[in-house]
């Protein structure tokens, strides 16, 4: 499903590149040093019923790798990859739900207690894989000093980082965001590196592709919903960033993340509702595998949060993730620190309302979004315009059409072309992803 179509922005827990990555999920079983009484009653006690209930899940459910596209152009380093079942249960890979219909300002203000309460949750779930009880409390602070004293800007071009990067691709993402957060986020978020290093490590290392292999679905419903619990980890750490960050440079590149995320989040929805369709479908042999297992229980943990939320079919989600997401990059706009990359904001703003305007037929939308677009050219420069090229191109189809303000004005032909220049201006940036993430990731067997 990439760019919403065939390849999904996805990522991995672990990789079969490193057997000692991964070693503890799903694999701890409770051990007697795990005193799960003490939360008879809490609002962990399902937690721990759910981690019991999930602990023998590879024993009973098979795990196999049949209806395989031979074709498929995926390397089979990736196809029997290790893929964390029992946390894709467990933990949330619709963190975005519970609040969707929240305005913005709100999860900002509430994003240290529910930071709080993933910690906690996280404590739990390792005490109970290693069987043992852990001493450590949470603590609420978010970084800790680097290397050079606290808010001196930090200092490493995009050689390093990426040296940097490519050495901790392989790590668990849990692992990846710890380490950046102690080491980096102390420094400077106006002056220096840090805005750019946590844009490179969202993009570079968390966000990963997912490939279809199979014509099984679950297989991708699987891999997607494994990705978005790297989302998940990202979005409490610097949601809780950003409430002390908001009105910085670093701050604009959380708020450009967190936008990718709930745009991730909606697409990982539209999965939740085609599983729906494939879980009534399946055959008996189909229900004995940990795919459909997982899946089922997926399902059935989000039914009630979906009716509280009044959302039952993908039109009622995009609805709801678009309206966030306009809401996102409003806050981003509006808080950019001296217009830093305040056209990048625009532009995806407009680029939102067309999409948007043209799934619902709506030429009002479209009409708004060409509002944004004329807004660009108006702002000063300041910080990377990443969507330069596509604004450049669709500037001057506007030009030559006279700058209409009201998109019936716009023929047809010219509407399409705008929708290819946004449909496909990833497409350079997702191939050297792929090729990266092929090179470092999953090697094709020689």
């Amino acid at each position: 499903m990439s760019l919403g179509k065939n390849n999904g922005e996805s990522g991995t827990n672990s990789t079969t590149e490193d057997p000692n990555e991964g070693d503890e999920e799903g694999e701890g079983e409770g051990k007697e040093g795990f005193s799960k009484g003490k939360y008879k009653g809490s609002q962990w006690e399902d937690l721990v019923q759910n981690l019991e209930s999930t602990s023998n899940l590879r024993k009973q459910f098979r795990n196999d790798y049949d209806q395989i596209n031979e074709n498929s152009g995926v390397a089979d380093s990736y196809i029997k990859r290790h893929r964390d079942f029992e946390d894709i249960i467990i933990k949330d890979v619709l963190p975005t739900l519970k609040n969707i219909r929240d305005p913005f300002k709100v999860d900002i203000e509430s994003a240290e207690d529910n930071l709080f309460l993933h910690k906690e949750r996280n404590r739990i779930i390792e005490e109970f894989r290693k069987g043992e009880e852990s001493s450590q409390p949470i603590t609420m602070k978010l970084s800790k000093e680097g290397d050079l004293p606290p808010r001196s800007p930090l200092s490493m071009p995009k050689e390093d980082r990426t040296k940097y990067l490519d050495r901790t691709l392989k790590q668990k993402k849990e692992k990846q965001l710890d380490e950046f957060i102690s080491k980096f986020m102390g420094y400077d978020p106006n002056k220096g590196d840090l805005n750019l290093f946590v844009r490179d490590l969202y993009y570079e290392n968390l966000q990963r592709l997912a490939y279809p292999f199979s014509n099984d679905m679950s297989y991708f419903a699987i891999d997607y919903f494994q990705e978005n619990l790297n989302k998940e980890d990202f979005l409490r750490q610097m949601m809780a960033t950003l409430s002390s960050q908001l009105g910085t440079n670093t701050g604009t590149e959380i708020l450009f993340t967190i936008e990718n995320i709930y745009y991730i989040q909606g697409k990982a929805l539209e999965q939740y509702f085609r599983v729906r369709e494939y879980l009534k479908s399946s055959t008996p042999e189909q229900k004995q595998t940990i795919r459909y297992e997982t899946l089922r229980q997926v399902e059935a943990k989000y039914k009630k949060l979906l009716q509280e939320k009044k959302i039952s079919n993908v039109i009622e989600a995009e609805d709801a993730y678009v309206k966030k997401r306009i809401d996102i990059l409003d806050t981003l706009i509006k808080n950019t620190p001296n217009h830093y990359r305040e056209r990048d904001g625009l532009f995806e703003k407009a680029k939102l309302l067309w999409e948007y305007g043209q799934w619902k037929q709506d030429p009002k939308l479209q009409s708004e979004a060409l509002k944004f677009f004329y807004k660009i050219p108006k702002v000063p420069k300041n910080g990377d315009f990443l969507n330069q090229n596509a604004f450049d191109s669709i500037e001057l189809l506007l030009r030559e059409t006279g700058d209409p303000m009201d998109v019936t004005n716009v023929s047809e032909q010219t509407k399409n072309q705008i929708e290819y220049i946004l449909r496909t201006r990833l497409e350079d940036v997702m191939t050297k992803k792929k090729q990266r993430e092929d090179r470092l990731l999953w090697p094709k067997n020689k």
